[in-house]
């Protein structure tokens, strides 16, 4: 009896022992509340808390696969869009059966350049693509989702291919940015119809009024396709244009790709001042680049894509004192171009031509996601090259003697007819052309270069984190839109709307798009 007297008296003092330490504890948080400041105890929560803002999807096109690009029977669409590189993005995708009840499946997505660029804090959004499996029947629209939820789906319909006749060799230019020099511009394209190309496909952000009402006439004649590249709208907390590789490029590539399938054999990427050329320009006779081409995909049959080294090339600039107009250019400064570097040096960087069906994306200077097996292939600089005819090349490195005069009156010929075609245009006074602006950015990519040898990078290597001090007394245009997003889960998809051409900002530059609608009170 003693000793269970003994154990509850034992037990009663802990009970009271505790109870004791609890209402002081309680007394102590009453205290603190009173004397502390509230926003002092959030700070303390904050430690706690993380950011878990999940997919932001920009989408910048959607389009239909080609059945002859199928290994399977089925309807496909794929999705580009734009979103950070360093997390997943699930996406489903919802289409309408004959039992008007929704095929939902899982898209399939993959980062443009996995496996050859690493992700990344640095250049840390990148471009995807997602590939939809839809029911038979869907002819003209689907929805994807970030969710397997119908509810959160977002209407969507494929661009509608272009009614083109199968084209054997077309180029896709890298994105004009605060584009001037209108001489180059002409340069390329006359070089590329003369070896070859049928159509050339240009992407347009910024550029001087005269070089956009110069691809205008080449649009008119069927030669040329403008696309609108509009800036990316700054998020919540980020801003995509600085922290996408190279202004964007490689997705304007991809864009590209995806939008000629349907009517190319050939797919070439390239800088408006890179030029594919035979190895002795002295030879060069029209359409010896698809003749080129042609050969190196029946020497490796199993290429998908061909990688090209690129050599400069000295390049004199056309004459510029007096007034400028296309009646009196011509092609006599290639004549000043001797030399080019020669094949002896270290492998530069490359340029893709691809064989449109069997290749999805493209990496600037590589290649990266083949279909059916096929395989990048590299092509040795004595057997090919690129030319590359940049401002900067007053001298080159290495060089090797070439005649470019064959190839200047090649181009002055068909230019005599060509711009008989261009109406008022052709005596019309041009702005003069100027690389001086470009000097800034010279120096800041460099120095970002230079970043990298030290393992910590201040910033993506790209235009749009530079500043260039040098004002650009010309009238210019650019692209402009507005952006709509839709809250999908916890996610979201955006779309450019409302996209126009207009007189540009300050330096020849784009506009930075607005969010104008939206679903949900929280913006991407």
């Amino acid at each position: 009896m003693r000793i269970c007297n003994g154990r509850a008296g034992s037990i009663g003092d802990w009970v009271f022992r505790i109870s004791l330490v609890f209402f002081a504890f309680l007394c102590g948080i009453a205290w603190y509340t009173r004397i502390i400041n509230m926003w002092a105890m959030k700070n303390l929560g904050d430690t706690f808390l993380r950011k878990d803002i999940n997919t932001r999807q920009i989408v910048l096109g959607s389009f239909w696969r080609e059945e002859r690009e199928q290994n399977v029977d089925g309807r496909f669409a794929v999705i580009h869009f734009l979103a950070d590189g360093r997390m997943e993005h699930p996406l489903y995708c919802f289409s309408i059966q004959a039992n008007n009840r929704y095929l939902i499946t899982r898209a399939t997505v993959q980062r443009i350049h996995r496996g050859k660029r690493s992700s990344s804090d640095i250049c840390s959004w990148a471009g995807h693509i997602a590939e939809c499996d839809l029911d038979v029947h869907a002819m003209k629209e689907f929805k994807i989702s970030t969710t397997p939820n119908v509810e959160d789906a977002m209407l969507v319909t494929p661009e509608a291919p272009l009614r083109e006749p199968r084209h054997p060799m077309v180029v896709c230019m890298a994105p004009m940015y605060i584009y001037t020099d209108w001489e180059i511009l002409v340069t390329g394209i006359e070089l590329w119809l003369a070896m070859g190309a049928t159509k050339i496909v240009v992407p347009v952000q910024s550029a001087s009024t005269a070089t956009y009402r110069i691809l205008q006439e080449y649009e008119k004649k069927g030669i040329v396709i403008i696309r609108h590249w509009p800036k990316w709208p700054i998020l919540s907390d980020t801003n995509p244009n600085g922290l996408v590789l190279s202004r964007g490029i490689e997705e304007s590539h991809v864009n590209c790709l995806f939008f000629v399938k349907p009517w190319a054999d050939i797919a070439v990427f390239s800088d408006i001042d890179d030029f594919l050329l035979p190895l002795d320009p002295a030879k060069a006779a029209p359409g010896d680049n698809l003749k080129i081409l042609r050969n190196l995909f029946a020497e490796h049959p199993r290429a998908g894509s061909l990688l090209f080294e690129h050599r400069d090339v000295q390049f004199v600039p056309p004459n510029r004192d007096g007034e400028q107009s296309l009646a009196n250019f011509n092609f006599e400064f290639l004549r000043n171009s001797k030399n080019k570097m020669n094949c002896n040096v270290w492998r530069m960087k490359t340029r893709v031509v691809v064989n449109a069906s069997r290749v999805d994306s493209v990496n600037m200077h590589e290649t990266g996601i083949h279909r059916f097996g096929y395989v990048q292939t590299r092509v040795p600089c004595r057997q090919a090259h690129f030319y590359h005819l940049r401002h900067s090349h007053n001298t080159v490195p290495s060089p090797a003697p070439i005649n470019m005069s064959p190839v200047a009156d090649l181009l002055n010929k068909q230019w005599s007819n060509r711009v008989q075609e261009f109406g008022s245009l052709k005596n019309e006074v041009l702005n003069k052309t100027s690389t001086e602006y470009l000097e800034d950015f010279d120096r800041c990519m460099g120095a970002i270069n230079d970043e990298h040898w030290t393992t910590k990078v201040s910033r993506c290597l790209t235009p749009h984190v530079c500043f260039s001090r040098l004002r650009r007394e010309v009238d210019c245009v650019a692209v402009a839109s507005d952006y709509e997003f839709y809250r999908s889960g916890k996610g979201y998809f955006m779309n450019a709307i409302n996209v126009r051409v207009q007189k540009s900002e300050t330096n020849c530059e784009s506009p930075v798009p607005q969010f104008i609608s939206g679903n949900h009170y929280f913006a991407p």
